[in-house]
């Protein structure tokens, strides 16, 4: 009986997990918008356009940024598909 739960509780957390949508540009509206803009051009937090110093940054640095956060900008619980997706979704719109 316990492994009985043990598995149902983990096919719960794995099926909610694969529940989020890989769609970068969702997942930009839903986690980044409010505060780096729908259009990127930035708010509370910093431009992410082309022309911005954010948009210098490696994928590397994004990527740690989005998964660990920083002063004022709170890490995400997206995982690194959904993270790269998050980043390919900027990047296209930064124009790379």
């Amino acid at each position: 009986m316990k492994r009985l739960v043990i598995a149902l509780v983990a096919s719960a957390v794995l099926l909610t997990g694969c529940s989020e949508s890989t769609d970068g540009a969702e997942l930009y509206r839903k986690y980044c918008a409010a505060c780096h803009g729908s259009d990127l051009s930035g708010g509370v937090g910093s431009s992410l356009l082309a022309d911005g110093q954010a948009a210098a940054a490696s994928d590397a640095a994004y990527r740690a940024v989005i998964r660990e956060g920083t002063t004022g900008m709170p890490a995400t619980r997206l995982d690194e598909l959904r993270i790269d997706a998050v980043i390919a979704f900027v990047r296209q719109v930064q124009g790379e």
